[in-house]
């Protein structure tokens, strides 16, 4: 009787071993869902079947890759927990993600970028106010009342910075709207379409950033004058779900850095100039365009949508 009694006894230890086994092995989600900067997945598609495969070998889960139609997408999917990694996503959606949803920012990407007239890998960059060469204008505040051209009113570099300069220079206040200073405000799509506005008279200055591509960025800063200059402009992040737990995550930013040996594959999905991913910390990376966000007031219009 004393031996079947602790044969049972045995019997339910192992059990419980088993399936304390089980639990710390099995994977915390069933489905690992990771979004990525707007863009038409048609356009990716062999490299998100690769990109899935190859984290789906390091994690043990099936990885799933959404593409978001905006922004806000990126934000509300991480907001309400349907996504549980944002990869390489702007600075802007980053941070804001950062107010409102439940992550932490492991990871930050190197780039390609200029600075200061030299090419450099950095993960960050700077911007500049600019007008033509012969143009008359030798400061911001000459400025007032002329034509502004901005790729983007959702523009890290190109809009979020230069308006924070203009408070800083007490030329605006808070929150700002740069029709209090220019005289006409045109949002033209891009750094390369204000160039053209500017080459072409259609406006009094504009904005140039040093993570555009080389030749656009050498046509313009040899053909123009540099107002004022601001930054350092914080590269693309990846965000991670504090809901997921610590070795997991830890597995999941081991899997991405091991993507810095294919960066051809994350130029894809992140940005054109990738180098490599880094660990930074969010005070360091974000510190200067939450400041920026903060001080301008579109902190509150961003998040209000």
């Amino acid at each position: 009787m004393r031996f079947l009694v602790g044969l049972g006894l045995v019997v339910i230890v192992l059990a419980a071993l088993g399936l304390g086994y089980l639990y710390l092995t099995r994977p915390p989600v069933e489905k690992l869902v990771i979004v990525v900067n707007p863009m038409p997945r048609e356009r990716v598609a062999s490299e998100a079947v690769e990109l899935e495969r190859f984290l789906e070998e390091r994690l043990g889960v099936d990885v799933e890759i959404y593409f978001p139609t905006s922004v806000a997408a990126i934000i509300e999917a991480l907001r309400f927990g349907h996504a549980h990694v944002a990869l390489g996503v702007g600075a802007l959606p980053g941070a804001l993600a950062l107010y409102v949803a439940d992550v932490e920012m492991p990871l930050v990407e190197v780039r390609e970028v200029i600075i200061d007239d030299v090419a450099r890998h950095a993960p960050y960059y700077y911007s500049y106010w600019i007008v033509l060469k012969d143009s008359p204008y030798t400061s911001l505040e000459q400025l007032r009342g002329k034509r502004a051209c901005f790729p983007s009113e959702l523009s890290t570099s190109g809009y979020v910075f230069p308006m924070y300069r203009l408070v800083q220079l007490g030329l605006l206040e808070s929150p700002v709207d740069p029709k209090r200073f220019f005289g006409e405000v045109v949002f033209a799509g891009g750094y390369a379409q204000c160039w053209e506005a500017l080459k072409r008279g259609h406006v009094d200055v504009t904005i140039m950033a040093g993570d555009v591509p080389v030749d656009l960025y050498w046509e313009a800063i040899n053909n123009s004058r540099i107002l004022e200059s601001q930054g350092p402009i914080p590269s693309h992040v990846v965000l991670v779900s504090k809901k997921l737990p610590d070795d997991f995550k830890r597995r999941i930013v081991e899997a991405l850095k091991e993507l810095n040996s294919r960066p051809d594959l994350m130029r894809r999905f992140v940005s054109a100039i990738f180098v490599r991913f880094e660990e930074r910390s969010v005070e360091e990376h974000l510190g200067p365009l939450m400041e920026a966000l903060e001080g301008t007031g579109l902190k509150d219009r961003y998040l209000r949508g």
